[in-house]
Parts: C-alpha cells; structure tokens; sequence
C-alpha cells in the first residue's frame, strides 16, 4: 500500500517507566526529527504519556536498525518492547490511533489533536513528504468518521476524566474535599476543568511559573499560588493530581514523609498522570498514602468500557472500510499509467486523422470544424470503455493483481506503448468523488457537413 512504517512503543508493550525514560522533550524534537529524516527522508515523532512512535517513509529494511537508534537514543534494551510495522500494516496502525482505538481510554479525544500537532511539528521542521503528506490528512478523516458515525466519543474519556473518576469513586463525592492540582499545561487544564464540574472546592493549582497558575485559575475559578507553597498545600489536601512537563519528579518520598506527620494520620490520595512521573514510586510505600500512576489507572479503566468497547467495535469496522477502499485506490493506481498511455496514443492517432482529412474537405463553417474535430475524441472514448473500465475492475479486486498485470502487459504489446510508458509520470491517488469522464460530442448530423458556399 505504501512505504510508511511506525516504529514504537506505548501502553500495550512497555511499562510506564521505560515509556517515561523514551519521551521525547519538546526541546529535542526538531533534532531527533531530522536525525530521523536523514535516514529515510521523512519523519513524524508522537510521544505521549502512552506511546512513542516514529512514522516515516522507509528506503529499505537496512534503514530500520539506524531508525531504531534514533527513537531509542542511549537505551538499547528497549528495543525488546518495540513493534515495527510497514505498509498497509503500519497505514492501519496509524488509523486506529488516530481513531483512539488504540488508546489507553479507548474513545478518548486528545490523541487525535496531540497527533495533528505531530504532524504540525514535522510539517515546520520540514521531514514531510509525500508519504506522510498523503496519509496523515487520510488518517484525520477517518478518525473524523468514526466521531461522525459511531458514539463512541459520547460522554468522553481521557487519561484526565478517568483520574477525577477515580477520585470520586474514593470519596464517593469531592464536594468540599479540597484538591490540589500540581501543573497548569493542557492536561492539567482538562483535569480541572473535570475537577469542576464534580463541584470540587477548593481547587488549589500550583505551577513552577507562577503566571500560568493565575491564567488558569482566573479562567476556572480555582486558587493560584506558587510552588514554594507546594509542601503546606500537601499537608491540608485531600487529593493531589499532577500533570507538568518536569523531566524529574516534583513530589519526592522525603517531602511526602514530613507531610504525613503534620497530617497524623490522615490518608492521601495521590494521582500522577505525567510522563515522566512527577511523584517518585517510593511515595506510595508510604502509611495512608495511596498512590496511582498511569498504569494503575489502566486497571481501573478496565473495569468500566463495556458500552464503549462495542461503539470501538464499529469503529474499527470504519477503518477496516477506510483501509480496504485505499487498497482498492492504490490497486486501480497500479494500471493507471497503462490507461493514461493507451488514452494518450488513441487521441492522438485520431487527432492525426482530423487533421489530414479536414483539408480535404473543402471550406467549412466552425460549428462543422468543431463537430469534426470532437468525431475523434467521441469514438476513442466509446472502444475504449469497456475495455479499460475491465482492466480497473480487475485491478480492484483483491485477488485481481496476477490478471491485471497479464492484462496491461497484453495492452502494451498490442499498441507498441513502451515509448509513451517511458516518458509517463505516476498518476496521483483519484479522489473519493466520482470523476467526470472526456465530454463526448453530439452526434453528427448530415446537414452539418454540407459545404456552406454550396
């Protein structure tokens, strides 16, 4: 189907602390980026709190191992939690993630957008081209589908409302149950913004910058303060959520320890939903505290998706529809410039006879000139019909290939088209709207052609 491959790993496969170790800073994307597209001439990283994956367009298969190194940098050891895929199997791939169905709340709708951002990325650093220029655009579509057709974004799940979820199924309700909310980037926003709408007060945001907790705060309606303020914010909060971008971990067992003895004994809800962690594991070793990273919370988003997992079962058979229609397209490309030759070499033959008989023909008007002229075209396109609309068929079953290719083979050596082959481009993928054929002339009629000066 393609050249695209994916290299990566994400939930499914590795664990969140070798996940944490491989996602990619926002700082080292454009350098990664084009260390990727010096191999295979194109890139696309997406990193994620579940997955980090390189899309490309693959040369050969000597370039996965320097495209390996790439996304695993100084961690070989990785590679055992790898999955490589290539052609249609990778084009599939990158479909059910945009779709969500490959995520860790199936159905959640920030995947799509952290993709679109990916693909923004690349587009800047300038690693897009034609195989990810043409694919991604398909894959939006289809994710957009699956939206328009099925429910299975009603009532959306992310990694955040399944964090506030948890929370309340703790308390049994966060009503006057003071959260405090480390971090004030997007997830953190979401979560917030679920935090609210459980009618959770008060909410504290704390953020290393201090202006950003404002901004939010103020659009919210939670309470800003700064991070020196983080340890007495921890000793009076029933529940802390955290989201930054630290490459280390802001909550560490010593903070937490002294936190608890000023608490006496009143247990802590923490839950960490950043990758990299912000909290250090240590921490839930700790008496009455309960700790949840990410891949705790995918246990407890495994109890509760029956409903959303037969709206994924439609989904899936959206992409499944979406994937055999591309083929159908690829497959019909693969004869294409077949057709375009012979098309080409007709029109031409019958536009040579035009014009060596129109001369001999006597003065004639323009409206017999144009009918005359259009004779050609009309009887090229109504032989050729049936025949080449046999050869697309062919070439769109799935088990067509062997006769297509003896087909456009026959055609070639029947009309000598080799030369015209030689010099064809690749004709670009049609569109899903139906194309309008070559305008056929109206019919002659004999009055036409009497000469008027007679």
């Amino acid at each position: 189907m393609s050249k695209l491959f994916v290299i990566g790993l994400s939930h499914r496969t590795a664990p969140l602390t070798l996940r944490e170790s491989l996602a990619v800073p926002e700082v080292e994307l454009r350098e990664r980026l084009q260390q990727a597209a010096s191999v295979c001439g194109e890139a696309l990283l997406l990193s994620t709190c579940n997955r980090v994956e390189l899309y490309g367009a693959l040369p050969d298969e000597a370039a996965l191992g320097e495209l390996r190194r790439v996304l695993l940098q100084s961690q070989p050891e990785a590679a055992r939690h790898l999955y490589e895929k290539q052609g249609d199997e990778a084009v599939g791939h990158l479909f059910r993630v945009a779709s969500s169905l490959d995520s860790l709340v199936v159905g959640e709708p920030q995947i799509l957008g952290q993709l679109k951002q990916a693909f923004r990325s690349a587009q800047e650093v300038g690693t897009v081209g034609v195989v990810l220029g043409e694919l991604l655009p398909k894959a939006f579509a289809v994710a957009k589908r699956v939206r328009t057709e099925t429910a299975i974004g009603q009532n959306p799940a992310s990694v955040a409302s399944v964090a506030v979820q948890l929370a309340h199924q703790v308390f049994g309700s966060l009503h006057k149950q003071p959260v405090l909310l480390v971090g004030a980037g997007k997830m953190a926003e979401l979560v917030a913004r679920h935090l609210l709408q459980a009618e959770v007060h008060p909410l504290w945001i704390v953020n290393r910058t201090l202006h950003r907790a404002e901004t939010l705060a103020a659009e919210l309606g939670g309470e800003a303060h700064s991070f020196d303020g983080l340890e007495q914010l921890l000793s009076r909060a029933a529940v802390v959520i955290t989201s930054t971008g630290a490459r280390e971990p802001v909550i560490r067992a010593e903070l937490v320890s002294r936190v608890m003895k000023v608490r006496r004994g009143r247990w802590l809800l923490l839950i960490d939903i950043a990758v990299p962690r912000d909290i250090e594991p240590q921490v839930g070793k700790l008496e009455n505290v309960y700790l949840y990273d990410l891949d705790a919370l995918q246990q407890v988003v495994s109890h509760g998706q029956a409903e959303r997992q037969r709206e994924a079962e439609s989904a899936r058979r959206i992409v499944e529809e979406e994937l055999h229609r591309l083929e159908r397209l690829k497959r019909r490309t693969d004869v294409s410039p077949v057709i375009r030759a012979l098309r080409a070499h007709a029109h031409d033959l019958a536009q040579a006879e035009v014009a060596r008989i129109l001369p001999k023909l006597g003065p004639l008007g323009d409206r017999q000139k144009q009918l005359i002229a259009g004779l050609g075209p009309s009887i090229v396109n109504k032989l050729l019909h049936l025949p080449l609309t046999a050869l697309k068929q062919q070439a769109e079953r799935a088990d067509g290939n062997e006769r297509a290719a003896e087909l456009s083979e026959a055609i070639v050596r029947l009309w000598s088209l080799d030369k015209q082959l030689g010099d064809a481009l690749p004709e670009p993928l049609p569109s899903s709207q139906p194309q309008a054929g070559p305008e056929i002339p109206q019919a002659l009629d004999p009055k036409d052609l009497e000469n008027p000066s007679s």
